[in-house]
């Protein structure tokens, strides 16, 4: 069929006098190819992908473009490029197939085997399965439909109430119990005074009668003072300042904004004494008095 297609393309080219050279610039398609479908070789045409295999798409334009040049009918040529294209049923095949399937006797045991193939044991046990609760329900529903048609002979079973059994009473044994030890008392031979500052205050610390911090402090600050024998500390915000005395949380100092001072000796903490201030005394000034005047008196002469 491509061969007879290809000699028309040819005896048309040869009628007109033209060369392949000359179809080639006219059609832009190049010789070999030209050549190619004049021999009815359509699988030596390019591919669009990389230029290289069979394509019928590419085919099909040379095909269009060359019969038009030549003065054919494109539609008619494109068609008998379609049918040498398609493929020739497989008769033979067919007829072997069909035979073979003839030959094949048919069994009586034939669905026996079949449904044999079905009923793997995979199968069998899903199958059980759900009888089982396809049995279940059936059953619940036939009980719960027989209680209800029938509820008087549902007997309600009486509760027995015997007689509760007198509590047992048990003596126990006086037992006394032990004091709990009270924790052991760290002697501290010194003074160990640390001081968490809570809010802003002005402190002032006095160890062994000198002065060993003076200045202002801030939240989150810790200060440590070790003495010998006294400590004072001196706060303008008694609720600013934490005092732990030997290792002991002793709390706050006083209020907040409360201007006092606490001193602390190995034995505890004790109250300083005040120091006299002195008081000014208010003296009244004496009012200047008056002079005494002098009134004059009348005396009549006889």
């Amino acid at each position: 069929m491509l061969d007879s297609l290809g000699a028309t393309l040819r005896a048309a080219r040869e009628a007109r006098g033209w060369t392949l050279e000359e179809a080639e610039k006219a059609t832009r398609i190049r010789a070999r190819y030209l050549t190619a479908l004049e021999a009815g070789e359509i699988d030596s045409l390019p591919s669009p992908i990389q230029a290289r295999g069979f394509s019928p798409i590419q085919a099909r334009g040379f095909l269009r473009s060359y019969a038009q040049y030549l003065g054919l009918n494109p539609t008619q040529v494109l068609s008998q490029l379609d049918e040498a294209l398609k493929p020739a049923p497989s008769n033979l095949f067919s007829r072997s197939t069909r035979k073979k399937e003839s030959l094949i006797p048919v069994s009586p045991f034939a669905p026996f085997y079949r449904l044999r193939r079905l009923f793997t044991p995979d199968v069998a046990i899903i199958a059980l399965v759900i009888i089982g609760v396809l049995g279940l329900f059936v059953w619940g529903g036939f009980r719960l439909t027989e209680s209800l048609l029938n509820p008087s002979q549902i007997t309600p079973t009486p509760e027995v109430i015997g007689p509760s059994p007198s509590p047992t009473l048990t003596l126990i044994a006086n037992i006394t119990p032990s004091a709990t030890p009270p924790p052991p008392v760290v002697n501290f031979s010194n003074v160990q005074l640390a001081l968490s500052i809570e809010q802003r205050a002005f402190i002032r610390v006095r160890v062994d009668d000198k002065i060993a911090f003076e200045g202002l402090v801030f939240p989150n600050e810790r200060k440590e003072f070790t003495g010998q024998t006294r400590v004072e500390v001196t706060t303008s915000n008694g609720a600013g300042v934490r005092v732990f005395f030997n290792q002991r949380d002793m709390g706050t100092m006083g209020g907040f904004g409360e201007v006092l001072t606490r001193a602390y000796i190995p034995s505890g903490m004790i109250t300083p004494t005040p120091t006299n201030t002195f008081t000014p005394t208010i003296t009244l000034t004496p009012s200047r008095t008056p002079p005494a005047t002098v009134t004059p008196t009348l005396t009549r002469r006889p």
